[in-house]
């Protein structure tokens, strides 16, 4: 707060952290600047990987860490790794290749 008293006030907090954003930030005027592309975009030909690759990253999973979108444990991923990284590179391959010819 201004005059530096602290708060628990979840409204107060939100109004404090409001105040604070709303003094350093500019308003939109709704133009939009042209910024130059700084990458030179030559496409990608072609992914190389293999099998092993795939059980490398696999392996190299911290076990610990929460379950990405496919809801999967770092952990199984990694006790299955022989088994399945064969399966996810087959997978990947057919997807990877597809994609890039379109």
């Amino acid at each position: 707060m201004n005059d530096g008293t602290i708060t628990t006030d979840p409204s107060m907090k939100a109004e404090v952290f409001n105040k604070f954003f709303g003094s350093v930030f500019t308003v939109d005027d709704g133009l939009c600047s042209y910024v130059e592309n700084r990458v030179v975009d030559d496409g990608l030909n072609t992914v190389t990987f293999t099998p092993n690759i795939v059980r490398g990253v696999l392996l190299k999973l911290k076990p610990s860490t929460s379950s990405g979108y496919d809801c999967i444990p770092n952990v199984f991923l990694q006790k299955c790794a022989n088994t399945i990284a064969t399966v996810i590179y087959f997978h990947i391959d057919s997807v990877t290749y597809r994609d890039l010819e379109t």
